[in-house]
């Protein structure tokens, strides 16, 4: 009778170890397969937030470009503004006048050289 008893004992052991064994195997795959499902969720939203973010970028790029664009104007206008000033107190000379008086120069210029072919 005992050595009946350590055998079905033995299998008994030998069965729970195989299902025990045949479980860790399966929640070896199920953890595999889960794994693997939030990895491409996590992919499609990863990849869904980087498109919105490259859209908000470039939102951002024509804001920023048209505010440097506004920008440069007004320093180059206060540049300018400032080297005319410098201009006026160095010469005593008005820029926007000799700029005037330059045009009325070209004007004669051409008038003259319109009489000398006539002549």
């Amino acid at each position: 009778m005992i050595d009946k008893t350590v055998v079905k004992a033995a299998k008994n052991v030998v069965e729970n170890g195989e299902g025990v064994a045949r479980n860790i195997w399966l929640a070896g795959l199920g953890l595999y397969s889960r794994t693997l499902e939030e990895a491409q969720q996590i992919n499609e939203k990863t990849t869904t937030v980087f498109d919105e973010l490259v859209e908000r970028g470039k939102e951002v790029e024509i804001e920023t470009k048209e505010c440097i664009g506004k920008n440069a104007e007004k320093a180059t206008d206060e540049v300018e503004a400032g080297m005319n000033d410098l201009f006026y107190r160095l010469s005593g000379v008005d820029r926007e006048k000799l700029e005037r008086m330059d045009d009325k120069i070209d004007k004669l210029t051409e008038a003259v050289e319109k009489l000398a072919e006539v002549q």
